[in-house]
């Protein structure tokens, strides 16, 4: 259903532009992905298959989120887009994500040449798509959570108490942008193919 996925990429184009300006997603962004779970639920109830599938590819993207981290909005956004008739939304999504990922990352490293930079907490929490390698708490090197909201939990603290803290960062562009667009891509794909991309581009490479 067109609903559905226009549903999604309203959430992930609103949690983009959010990532984007403020560096934090508000939960209330995710409003219309959850209309748009419930619509294809309603839509699919006699399909069990389906949803097994989709209810299997939600847990995993969870599960790995949970235990090697990363941005709480951008695990929210990953999960999101199994939210689809795409059986293999996810599949496509992440393929197109590699696609505009990889070549950015390559130009970043090796055309501007681009190195992480140690700043002080302070001007660290103000910058805008900068995100922390390492933190260095009164010359002292500390653990950073696994994920991104736990880590500016622990910034805040810092602040708090006055102490003084490094961080070594690196700049990039929040993960939730990207996906937003391999989304939106794919989802176009699907409707003008009449299925999937993930599916189509197998076809291409096994005849």
């Amino acid at each position: 259903m067109a609903i559905v996925s226009a549903l999604v990429a309203v959430s992930l184009l609103a949690g983009a532009i959010q990532d984007l300006k403020e560096n934090q997603v508000s939960d209330y962004t995710w409003i219309p992905a959850i209309a748009g779970a419930a619509l294809m639920v309603y839509y699919n109830m006699g399909n069990h298959l389906f949803l097994a599938l989709k209810l299997l590819m939600i847990g995993v993207i969870l599960a790995v989120g949970y235990f090697f981290g990363g941005g709480v909005a951008d695990i929210i956004g990953l999960a999101v887009t199994v939210v689809d008739d795409d059986s293999f939304s996810p599949v496509g999504t992440m393929i197109i994500f590699l696609v505009i990922t990889i070549p950015y990352g390559v130009f970043k490293k090796f055309i501007r040449k681009e190195e992480k930079q140690t700043i002080p907490l302070k001007e660290f929490i103000k910058r805008k798509n900068v995100y922390p390698v390492k933190l260095f708490v009164e010359g002292k090197e500390l653990k950073l959570p696994k994920t991104v909201d736990r880590a500016y939990e622990m910034f805040d603290d810092l602040l708090k108490q006055g102490r003084e803290a490094y961080v070594e960062a690196e700049t990039g562009i929040p993960a939730i942008v990207p996906m937003c667009i391999g989304y939106i891509i794919n989802m176009m794909i699907f409707f003008y193919l009449g299925e999937p991309f993930f599916e189509k581009l197998l076809g291409f490479f096994v005849r």
